[in-house]
């Protein structure tokens, strides 16, 4: 091989070849430059990484070791420098940065750089080994992996939802929508962050009134949601899992004590929202519908709107327990008395 900057004469070309990697033959498809003259091959540095980088690849995948850029991704994701990344693993200082800008890493290094892809298993090593980071490292790990931990259960608890609630088919009883997890939660957060002291009751009519009322004016539902006939009024199906799988990490309960009368006093649970919606997940349909609802019910109590359903077609014409078809959304009228 000659090496030669000048490359006008030459031409590229892909053989097999195959080379000796800790002891095993790897064949690869290699890319050469040849010099046009004599057919000699001409050193091209560019060429002669891509050639490497394929070898170590063809290593990787035969004995499933990690490639640099899922072992950078893992660092990353923890927020943590090379260094800092090597003496939490008991490593030499360097030994990250080899590893990431492509030298093959040993089977016990590989092993232990799969098992921190998991959040749970860099706890316990971060905890064993803090005394070989500064503090500072120490402090912006572990809020890191407090975070993944949260958007984990964030993104569990939104895949959990969406499975229930998921619509086989797209009907008249789910407002020809597939249910939307992130307008259902915004939507509650809409309306709890709107109206002080809102009770479950209340809410549950407020969601079916805009679903239906987005279906009478664009004919499909905000959330996908199947709405049924219950005893005090239209539901969202399985409401009580619903609210009781985002308790906590959306809303919460307040409980506040009522006289009722001279020697009765009742306890009253009502929402209160853990953070603000987010409107530009609607369209300004979706959201003009939702404004109509809060228009026409905010200052309602439970009962009154609750009484108000009942007069409702969605109500009268159907049978106990049943779902709703949005069909019945054309006779829905806000226009209260």
């Amino acid at each position: 091989m000659v090496s030669d900057n000048n490359f006008n004469n030459s031409k590229i070309i892909k053989r097999k070849a195959t080379y000796c990697i800790k002891g095993e033959l790897i064949e690869i498809l290699e890319t050469v430059r040849i010099n046009l003259k004599d057919n000699e091959e001409i050193f091209d540095e560019e060429l002669e990484n891509k050639n490497l980088e394929n070898i170590y690849n063809q290593y990787r995948k035969k004995h499933s070791l990690l490639t640099p850029n899922r072992i950078k991704e893992t660092r990353e994701k923890y927020g943590v420098s090379q260094r800092a990344f090597s003496r939490i693993l008991g490593w030499g200082e360097v030994t990250i940065h080899r590893y990431e800008t492509g030298a093959l890493q040993d089977r016990s290094h590989n092993d232990a750089l799969v098992l921190l892809e998991n959040p749970d298993n860099m706890k316990i090593l971060l905890e064993n080994n803090k005394n070989k980071i500064n503090s500072k490292d120490y402090i912006k790990i572990k809020s890191n992996l407090k975070k993944i931990n949260k958007d984990d259960i964030d993104e569990k608890l939104e895949e959990n939802i969406t499975k229930k609630y998921f619509n086989e088919a797209l009907d008249e009883y789910c407002g020809y929508t597939q249910f939307n997890y992130e307008k259902l939660v915004n939507m509650i957060l809409f309306f709890t962050s709107e109206i002080n002291r809102l009770f479950k009751t209340k809410l549950m009519k407020l969601l079916f009134y805009s679903d239906f009322v987005n279906f009478r004016n664009n004919t499909l539902s905000i959330t996908g949601l199947k709405y049924i006939k219950n005893y005090y009024g239209p539901t969202p199906i399985k409401h009580e899992l619903l609210l009781g799988e985002l308790f906590e990490k959306y809303i919460t309960y307040q409980i506040e004590y009522v006289k009722t009368s001279k020697d009765n006093i009742e306890e009253y649970e009502f929402i209160k929202s853990l953070e603000k919606p987010t409107m530009d997940i609607f369209s300004q349909e979706e959201i003009n519908s939702m404004n109509e609802v809060l228009n026409a019910f905010k200052h309602l109590t439970s009962e009154e709107i609750t009484q108000y359903s009942h007069k409702e077609e969605a109500w009268t014409k159907s049978k106990n327990k049943e779902i709703i078809s949005y069909e019945h959304s054309k006779k829905i009228n806000l226009h209260l008395a």
